[in-house]
């Protein structure tokens, strides 16, 4: 699939340069964000880490659904990171749907339910995934490129 859309609240790290990245034979990185593209540091710093011949862009969340749609990013095997289940629900609903959905790493907290070592879901989370599932996005769980996913069902009970 491309763009491949991933929730991980790390954004750009090691494990996603390590392991997607040639898995995906990735040519493009695109952070969707309404904080990353004005925080100068942040930015430097994943451009620090992605390989220099990537294409790297930070956008605001409008702006990133705009860019997706016109499918800007041309033939560039394109991984599209967001922080939260909650974004990736604004850019399926805020003009830009996609078909699939990988959640890769949410941090534990108060009421969330573990579903992997590095991915725990609210109950307001997993609500907002069954609306992507019934919109026909299909939602898996998986970390690195070399485990089994987890998917999740629309109809599964929690």
């Amino acid at each position: 699939m491309n763009p491949f859309y991933r929730v991980d609240n790390r954004l750009v790290h090691g494990q996603i340069i390590a392991t997607w990245m040639p898995y995906l034979r990735l040519r493009r990185f695109i952070v969707l964000s309404d904080t990353v593209p004005d925080n100068t540091l942040q930015k430097t710093m994943f451009r620090m880490a992605i390989p220099q011949e990537i294409v790297f862009q930070a956008l605001h969340l409008a702006e990133g659904a705009r860019f997706l749609a016109d499918r800007h990013y041309g033939a560039d095997r394109t991984m599209v990171l967001v922080e939260s289940v909650a974004d990736a629900v604004r850019l399926f609903n805020g003009g830009h749907p996609f078909s699939e959905l990988n959640i890769g790493n949410v941090h534990h907290g108060p009421g969330r339910r573990r579903f992997t070592n590095a991915v725990y879901l609210s109950d307001d989370e997993l609500e907002q995934l069954d609306g992507l599932m019934k919109k026909g996005c299909r939602v898996e769980i998986r970390s690195l490129p070399t485990e089994t996913p987890i998917l999740l069902n629309a109809r599964e009970k929690r």
